[in-house]
């Protein structure tokens, strides 16, 4: 039996509301089956039992045309009706079906998204549509589907590919070196000639090697190529396409070399570039005493002919710093400085400045206190790693390397520079390692200048190096060996023989002012202070020198002989300015200089450290009070009336300008002290400072002009500059340590110091020689150094050359302590 049409619409409905019931099963919020979609038949209308109708529209048709029954009509009627309704009803349910996925797909995303995405996740398998091509000439169309649109697709995409990777390798060629970039660029051009020329070739119909000539010419614009005026159109066509073709091969080859050298440029100014150097020197890390460093070395290298290249630096600052200072304080030495950033505890690092083949190392204090030892310990493991680890190449001559190391000026970690040291003793390199002094040298110069005043002078016109000064100098002359140290010394004009290196052990000991009986080794060092290198010895007037008939002979050279030596002067009133908290280096500096049961008074408002107590029994006694230094009524409550030396000090930890401050407040006071003629005593009163700046010194010296005369004298050291002279003659003689160590804490009871003429009976109204003068210190085993007079130190003066002493004057001695 049939179905009519109402009920094949309800069965319709029917179907179109099961089908929502089982699409329905997954959406958004039913996530408990999250990749499981139920689906189901779904009844299109297309497949609507259209066949009964049409028939039963024919019956109808057929019975109102033959008897025109009014009941056909309305079942005619009702079937048009019922066929709009079916037409309706399914594009609703298109257009609901396109919803309803579009909504999967949205809850599928958001879904994901809610998920914590595994290692590994199975999607569900989703229903692509069937890959078609459309090509249209013009008003024609081609469509191709199936496997064939997609084959299609795949080879247009072939140029898009060999594009991108021809690109990429490009690219790769870009990031390698210049000449790999400029053989790729030549190897780009090589088959653009080759089908240049075929095509010129063919165009002109002249030779292939005409036509490569041509195109090569085009390609890289030869002078004399012409590309305008061939034979035909073909031919010029060819030729402007080779010539715009190498406008932009040239292009990329000058973009390439530019590049190349601008990244070379920048690479040099960051200091990405290795130096290239053996046997130079090299400074690690950078302090105060760099600059100065520096200017001592290119002294030295014209008066020593040391430090030979360049000068390399590695410090954990930018490297444009390093050289801007450099430029300002090197300028017009000649000096060749190269700097790079880095730590120096870092191999890779010190290989960046050739630490290896570095002759001469210098390992400074990087003003952090906190691990210095550890970090000057793996410094010097670094370098001798580096030096071990030196590839062999022909032509190299490398000399013995010299690390000479700045000594933390805390005390802390001074072991592990113990076992670097024991390491450098057994390295199989050829490798000497020397500890540097630092702050508190400069201590123990300051604690003598105030028990002796003008030692300080004279110790720094010794060690800071400048054209034409007087500097030691350690040599070995074979036809001095054999001889006593009396020969020896009367072998040199202008020169003043202080003694001399013996090795004792593997280790250089300073032998100073020995008897003239002693007999000169072969490995023996002489010790010359001399105004220059090139000085050599005159054995023929190596003889026994004949004192003058004024000394009446034997009898009053014994007398001479005899005489006690006065040394240093009696008990001593000491006033110190201090502005830092520990006062440990220069009490201890005092306690073994200052004379016995002197008082030394110490003016501080800080909580000081290091001052021995006042019931403590020691060569001197010490006292504090608490206040401003700077301040008249704590200098008279201190005694400064009475004094005879006033020492500041305690700002060598603190910036330049604000220690360079400090100093002037106290010059300041001291004017106000002697405007008020507070002074009970005709003595001058001695002051020993620090100044770190060389801007403050003129200004220091105009204070010192006021003062007066008679009133105040003054030795304002330069800290900085004296550590860097001494660095500086020991980094490129590490024997001079021991000696120059030697001026400043006494060694086998010989100390630098200042005698007056008096004392070696020389009379003030006869002229002596300084020949003479040297030989009535030789007879108490003085070494006469030279004088001061007139304010002015004079050193190693010819020994024919005479002056008239006066009681002010003072001889520079090297006596027993």
């Amino acid at each position: 039996m049939r179905s009519s049409a109402p009920d094949q619409c309800c069965r319709w409905e029917q179907a179109k509301q099961a089908q929502g019931k089982q699409h329905s099963a997954y959406s958004p919020s039913n996530r408990s089956q999250p990749f499981l979609v139920a689906t189901g038949p779904v009844l299109e209308p297309s497949r609507l039992p259209t066949l009964s109708a049409n028939r039963i529209l024919g019956a109808a048709k057929a019975l109102g045309a033959f008897c025109s029954c009014r009941r056909a009509r309305a079942v005619a009627l009702q079937h048009h009706h019922w066929q709009s309704v079916r037409a309706s009803a399914a594009t609703e349910v298109e257009k609901q079906s396109s919803e309803q996925r579009s909504n999967e797909a949205t809850g599928r995303k958001q879904m994901l998204k809610g998920l914590q995405t595994p290692a590994a996740v199975w999607l569900p398998h989703a229903h692509e549509p069937q890959e078609h091509l459309e090509l249209r000439l013009g008003h024609v169309a081609f469509k191709l589907e199936g496997s064939e649109g997609r084959r299609t697709k795949a080879a247009l995409r072939i140029p898009g590919f060999l594009l991108r990777s021809g690109l990429f390798r490009v690219s790769r060629v870009l990031l390698k070196n210049s000449l790999l970039k400029l053989l790729g660029v030549f190897a780009f051009s090589v088959p653009v000639i080759l089908f240049g020329a075929i095509f010129y070739q063919l165009a002109s119909g002249k030779p292939f090697w005409d036509g490569m000539i041509h195109i090569y010419g085009a390609l890289y614009k030869i002078p004399g190529t012409v590309v305008i005026g061939e034979s035909n159109v073909q031919t010029e066509s060819v030729m402007n396409l080779a010539w715009l073709t190498g406008s932009f091969t040239f292009a990329i080859l000058l973009g390439v070399v530019s590049e190349d050298i601008t990244s070379y440029v920048d690479g040099v100014r960051k200091g990405n570039i290795p130096v290239e150097a053996d046997n130079h020197t090299l400074i690690l890390n950078w302090n105060n005493d760099t600059l100065p460093l520096l200017r001592q070395m290119a002294v030295s290298r014209k008066e020593r002919d040391s430090y030979a290249g360049i000068v390399a630096i590695l410090a954990d600052r930018p490297k444009q710093e390093m050289d801007e200072e450099c430029q300002r304080g090197l300028a017009g030495l000649g000096l060749e400085v190269d700097t790079r950033t880095g730590v120096p505890y870092s191999i890779d690092d010190l290989r960046k400045v050739a630490a290896g083949s570095a002759r001469t190392v210098l390992l400074l204090n990087d003003n952090h206190p906190e691990d210095a030892g550890k970090q000057q310990a793996a410094a010097v493991l670094g370098v001798q790693a580096c030096r071990s680890n030196l590839k062999p190449r022909t032509g190299r001559l490398l000399h013995r390397q010299s690390i000479a190391v700045q000594e933390a000026e805390s005390a802390a970690d001074t072991h592990m520079m113990a076992y670097a040291l024991s390491l450098a003793g057994l390295s199989p390199q050829q490798m000497q390692l020397t500890l540097l002094g630092g702050q508190r040298d400069v201590s123990a110069l300051v604690a003598q200048s105030a028990i002796q005043p003008g030692i300080a002078s004279v110790y720094c016109s010794i060690v800071q190096q400048a054209e034409g000064t007087s500097a030691f100098y350690l040599r070995s002359f074979r036809e001095l060996h054999g001889l006593s140290f009396g020969q020896a010394r009367r072998a040199f004009n202008g020169v003043v023989i202080c003694g001399y290196i013996r090795d004792k052990g593997g280790k250089a000991e300073a032998i100073l002012s020995p008897p003239d009986r002693s007999i000169l080794q072969e490995d023996d060092q002489l010790i010359a202070l001399a105004k220059h290198a090139n000085f050599h010895p005159k054995v023929e007037a190596a003889g026994a020198y004949m004192f003058p008939l004024a000394y009446g002979g034997s009898q009053a050279l014994k007398q001479v002989r005899d005489t006690p030596d006065p040394g240093v002067p009696g008990v001593m009133k000491l006033v110190i300015a201090w502005f830092n908290h520990d006062l440990t280096d220069l009490a201890n500096a005092l306690a073994a200089f200052a004379p016995h049961g002197s008082l030394v008074t110490v003016i501080c408002a800080n909580k000081l450290e290091g001052l021995p107590k006042e019931e403590s029994k020691g060569p001197c006694r010490f006292r504090l009070i608490q206040g401003d230094p700077t301040k008249v009524c704590m200098l008279s409550e201190a005694g400064i009336e009475e004094a005879d030396s006033l020492i500041v000090g305690g700002i060598e930890c603190l910036d330049q300008k604000r220690a360079d401050t400090f100093m002037l407040a106290m010059l300041m006071a001291l004017q106000d002290t002697c405007r008020r003629g507070m002074r009970r005593t005709s003595k001058p009163l001695h002051v020993v400072g620090q100044i770190r700046r060389q801007e403050t010194v003129q200004v220091a010296n105009h204070l010192l002009e006021r003062l007066g005369q008679g009133q105040v004298t003054a030795e304002l050291l330069q800290p900085d500059e004296l550590v860097s002279g001494m660095m500086a003659q020991i980094a490129a003689e590490p024997n001079m340590a021991a000696l120059l160590t030697d001026f400043i804490y006494s060694s086998e009871g010989r100390d630098l110091g200042l005698r007056s003429p008096a004392d070696y009976f020389i009379d003030p109204e006869e002229p002596c020689s300084f020949e003479l003068l040297s030989e009535l210190c030789r007879l108490r085993d003085h070494t006469a150094l030279g004088y001061i007079a007139d304010g002015s130190v004079k050193l190693n003066p010819l020994a024919k050359s005479t002056r008239k002493f006066n009681k002010d004057d003072q001889v520079i001695v090297l006596s027993k302590g």
